[in-house]
């Protein structure tokens, strides 16, 4: 098919897993040769980065989007649209997918809806309007989501598509020094990792209470916490509190995924819940780092049912500890699992294979309802 014009549209203010990937996967379609334009909150940190890309075939477009019954906000969204007529409107979150939405059924514009958590969505209108009737495709981060999806009302199989997030294997390339000079690690000791946003259902809460039960196996052990988030300060305090300081150190905000990545020995994910299939957890498959996830959402689809990392339970300091010791007391368990996580990392979960599948669904969409 020839070069296609996508609007991707986003209302959230923050930075996370799923800002993270509609600017991903807008760079890469770009160098598939494709059109994009962005339409996020002026203050944005999504705005902020588009506003980095150099490239005369990308266009962001701040738009303040106040509400999803924002009159101003839809006026203004209607004209912009009309205006640059892309081929496909791909939205993400509830608000931009409300107001963008009703534009495209106006316009007569194909309508793509992205799924990125596995919060369940209620099955009654208007709730479940939003994908029964408005989006001709809903793309789900993984078929756990697609299952749940199915269960609203008027949301057919056929209409869900999961695309797992993808991993970038020459960014993520497991020969990639570690950097524990940097970060004042001496060599040897065991070192655990948690990456991505502080907030509460991301299970830093159980990951902080993990660290004393390892401690006494491993006391010369170091936590690192990567990310920043609306519960930095409280976490931060937490550490102070229980006397951890001098195990627990938090990074915040870091760029250097891949190279933080490879100074671990055991990468963590924690979540309580909502979480799809985390883009951390590819990230780690590539750089060969074993992992120890909470069985919530689409964690134990990812980890293969434990068959490519341990699943822990949800809300046990002590189950997340038990998977962490596992790793370190027996290296040769943690290497069968990223052994095992790497090929299939390699099959199904790079960034190729992540946009192959999104295309395809833009294409199917456009040869099924072409745009008037």
């Amino acid at each position: 098919m020839n070069s296609l014009h996508i609007l991707h549209s986003e209302a959230a203010t923050g930075w996370g897993g799923q800002e993270i990937r509609i600017f991903q996967e807008s760079r890469l379609l770009l160098a598939r040769g494709h059109r994009v334009s962005v339409v996020c909150q002026p203050d944005s940190p999504l705005a902020e980065r588009c506003r980095s890309v150099a490239d005369p075939r990308f266009k962001l477009y701040p738009v303040r989007m106040n509400g999803t019954l924002s009159v101003s906000s839809f006026f203004a969204l209607r004209r912009l649209i009309a205006a640059i007529r892309p081929h496909i409107l791909h939205t993400h979150s509830s608000i931009d997918s409300w107001l963008v939405s009703f534009c495209g059924k106006l316009l007569g514009i194909p309508i793509i809806r992205s799924r990125h958590v596995s919060i369940p969505v209620k099955n009654f209108r208007p709730s479940s309007l939003i994908y029964s009737y408005f989006p001709d495709r809903i793309i789900t981060s993984g078929e756990m989501v697609r299952t749940m999806m199915t269960a609203v009302s008027g949301v057919r199989r056929e209409k869900v598509v999961p695309v797992a997030a993808g991993v970038d294997m020459q960014r993520f390339d497991f020969h990639i020094a570690p950097i524990r000079r940097e970060l004042n690690l001496p060599p040897g000791l065991p070192v655990i990792g948690k990456i991505g946003v502080i907030r509460g259902w991301k299970g830093h809460e159980y990951f902080l209470e993990a660290a004393p039960l390892v401690l006494e196996k491993f006391p010369n052990a170091r936590f690192l916490i990567v990310g920043d988030g609306p519960g930095h300060d409280q976490l931060k305090q937490k550490i102070t509190d229980r006397g951890l300081a001098a195990a627990v150190t938090m990074l915040g905000h870091r760029e250097d995924i891949p190279e933080i990545l490879a100074t671990l020995d055991v990468m963590v994910l924690a979540s309580t819940g909502g979480e799809a299939t985390s883009q951390v957890i590819p990230q780690a498959f590539a750089m060969k780092k074993p992992v120890v996830g909470t069985q919530a959402g689409g964690i134990p689809e990812i980890l293969g049912q434990g068959e490519r990392g341990i699943l822990a339970e949800i809300k046990s300091a002590a189950s997340l500890a038990q998977g962490i010791l596992t790793l370190l007391q027996h290296p040769e368990t943690g290497q069968q699992l990223t052994e095992k996580a790497y090929r299939y990392c390699q099959q199904e979960l790079t960034v190729e294979k992540m946009m192959d599948k999104t295309i395809s669904v833009y294409e199917e969409v456009l040869n099924a309802k072409p745009v008037k």
